[in-house]
């Protein structure tokens, strides 16, 4: 054989050889691409439930308002603690008020047992996440 031949051989069988090895590498990577992409659905569904789960709680601590009516009144919250903080006072002094026992609220007959906003601000005991 000569050594052209025998060099076409070689040639030949590397390729086959290369061929093999890439086919068998693109199984693995098609393989952990769907992997992954499942592991990213299972990642996505999870954030789903996880923000419906705190949908429904806000919902419930807010007299179960949805909606536009539940983000209004987060965002008045937010806005009138920004305030209070704004002001100097203290989480504790917030919370306060709304825990107070002797408010208005009892003189008029309304239970503060009843009252959705109790312990609302206990969330934050020692942060102001509505700083900018």
């Amino acid at each position: 054989m000569s050594k052209k031949a025998k060099s076409e051989v070689t040639d030949n069988s590397a390729d086959t050889v290369m061929d093999g090895v890439l086919s068998e590498n693109q199984a693995k990577l098609n393989k952990l691409n769907s992997s992954i992409q499942a592991a990213y659905e299972r990642r996505r569904k999870i954030i789903t439930d996880s923000k419906l789960y705190t949908y429904d709680k806000l919902s419930e601590l807010y007299g179960g308002a949805e909606g536009q009516a539940l983000l209004d009144a987060v965002t008045a919250e937010h806005t009138l603690i920004g305030k209070l903080t704004d002001s100097g006072m203290s989480y504790a002094d917030i919370e306060g008020l709304v825990d107070n026992s002797d408010s208005a609220d009892s003189k008029s007959g309304i239970s503060s047992d009843d009252d959705v906003a109790d312990g609302q601000t206990s969330f934050f005991e020692n942060e102001n996440p509505y700083a900018v």
